[in-house]
């Protein structure tokens, strides 16, 4: 048994005891620095007569080493929530080399609270390579004094921000407002419902970017945050969800841009070493929001985040061409960092019709990496309060469902690491296949219904076509002998598409 403490800091320590909690060898295993001067997350695994070694960049590294040794000698994968997966036993027979093909690799949490799910998806997401958690401003506060020793012991970034202007407003006025009051505030603006906190603070992105007092006091808000705490090492503060649209559209990108650099300035004045990062996306369908057109780059980096893709076909598909030449446009126009935004465990977007993406996000990951792009975070959303009402959806554990798609997403940001063969049994590939190429095609609605969604069966004009896809989903699902881990998630869709059925034949 490994009896080699010599571990530096907190995430060495927490990588040495869960070498102690898994491994069940008599070999020791040896950390050692790969590179000193390295700062990325590659390692590498050598094993001799004598001992294991592994060797990492960083502390963070020696834990993903950790992970792997576990996986290629006990035979243990960390793919669901709950529990790990045993696998058979693959041994090392040479050199592994741990390399990822994206600095930054995370998920995206905006408005979830659940304590122990978070702790769950922190823990699972570390165990497949990710390296960073983005949270908004309110739901830090609501979540960080459980989370911070996870966070800290595992070595992970933190991404403070997305739609949290009004909440920071607030905080600099003064006004005592909630984590949760924000979050229910984020969540209705889905769906144009007006909560308390909304009401109190209307904001109009224009207004708020020509309003020179009111971006200090919030740069000030934010300042104090990355003094607090150390772990948050990027901000990426957006506007409100709201499509810029008219005069307003025109010099959105270039007051948002100036907005961004003044913070990264002023975090560098503080002495912090904190990224910031200005989005572009296409809230409420604005290209204006998403396009660079005449704009000059900013010296901030760049989140590009494109809502409304028909996961069905390729990015560069002729229905999304647009967006993809607008990121390719922003690749060779910005020598900053580019990260893609992803949408692939969100169950607003893609809903509870919810679809296995896995051989679309192999595709998209080799064609972000093939572009030049540095990093790629996914969205985790939970099941839309509408749909929680609903009899049907009783039984339907969005929390598990989600994590189909992340965790092929996770350990698809690794040179050859499994993903698909180790999570299903080959007919179970096979129906992923399937449910992927039917269910996705969901997804191609969101644009034309937005903010509706097929499961809403709101556009009588494309009640003929909804309905048609809808039967070849019931047939798929019908046909099928499921086995683990699809049984529940298959038994929850049948649920869900004859309900959905019943809502459009009704329209």
């Amino acid at each position: 048994m490994n009896k080699l403490q010599n571990y530096k800091n907190e995430i060495e320590q927490f990588a040495f005891e869960e070498l102690e909690r898994f491994y069940t060898g008599d070999k020791p295993v040896v950390f050692e620095r790969l590179n000193t001067s390295g700062n990325g997350d590659e390692f590498v695994i050598d094993h001799t007569e004598n001992n294991y070694v592994i060797r990492g960049n960083t502390s963070r590294s020696l834990l993903y080493g950790v992970y792997k040794l576990i996986e290629k000698v006990e035979g243990l994968v960390f793919l669901a929530l709950e529990k790990e997966k045993k696998i058979g036993i693959q041994g090392l027979t040479n050199t592994y080399e741990g390399k990822p093909k994206f600095g930054r690799r995370g998920n995206v949490f905006e408005t979830i609270d659940d304590i122990p799910f978070l702790k769950r998806m922190l823990d699972v997401g570390t165990k497949n390579g990710q390296n960073e958690v983005f949270f908004t401003f309110f739901l830090w506060d609501e979540v960080k004094e459980a989370l911070l020793p996870e966070i800290k012991k595992r070595g992970i970034d933190v991404t403070l921000g997305g739609h949290s202007l009004r909440y920071l407003l607030a905080k600099a006025k003064g006004v005592s407002v909630s984590g949760k009051a924000a979050a229910d505030g984020a969540v209705n603006d889905l769906v144009g419902e007006e909560t308390e906190f909304t009401a109190a603070n209307a904001l109009k992105n224009q207004d708020f970017l020509q309003d020179k007092e009111a971006q200090q006091s919030v740069i000030e808000v934010i300042v104090s945050y990355c003094e607090a705490e150390p772990v948050i090492q990027r901000i990426s503060l957006w506007p409100e969800d709201v499509g810029a649209k008219g005069e307003d559209a025109k010099l959105f990108l270039t007051q948002y841009m100036a907005f961004t650099e003044k913070l990264q300035q002023a975090l560098a004045g503080a002495g912090l070493q904190v990224e910031v990062e200005h989005i572009v996306y296409n809230a409420g369908l604005s290209w204006e929001m998403l396009e660079r057109k005449e704009q000059q780059v900013s010296s901030a980096n760049v989140l590009y985040a494109y809502w409304g893709r028909n996961y069905a076909h390729s990015y560069k598909s002729e229905r999304d061409g647009r967006a993809w030449q607008s990121l390719m446009d922003w690749r060779r126009s910005t020598d900053k960092q580019i990260t893609v935004f992803e949408y692939y465990s969100d169950h607003f977007m893609l809903s509870e019709l919810f679809p296995l993406l896995f051989k679309r996000i192999a595709t998209d990951i080799e064609n972000y990496k093939e572009a030049g792009c540095d990093g790629m975070v996914n969205l985790v959303v939970p099941l839309h309060k509408i749909a929680k009402a609903q009899p049907h959806m009783e039984q339907y554990d969005y929390q598990q469902y989600q994590q189909l798609n992340n965790v092929v997403f996770a350990r698809s940001l690794w040179e050859d690491a499994e993903t698909v063969s180790y999570l299903l049994s080959p007919a179970m590939q096979q129906l992923a296949e399937e449910i992927e190429h039917i269910f996705a095609q969901n997804s191609q609605y969101n644009a034309i219904f937005f903010p509706s969604r097929v499961v809403e069966a709101k556009n009588q004009e494309a009640k003929l076509e909804v309905l048609k896809l809808l039967n070849k989903m019931d047939q798929l699902l019908q046909q099928a002998k499921i086995e683990e881990p699809l049984q529940q998630y298959v038994e929850s869709l049948q649920r869900v598409v004859q309900a959905t059925k019943i809502r459009w034949e009704a329209l």
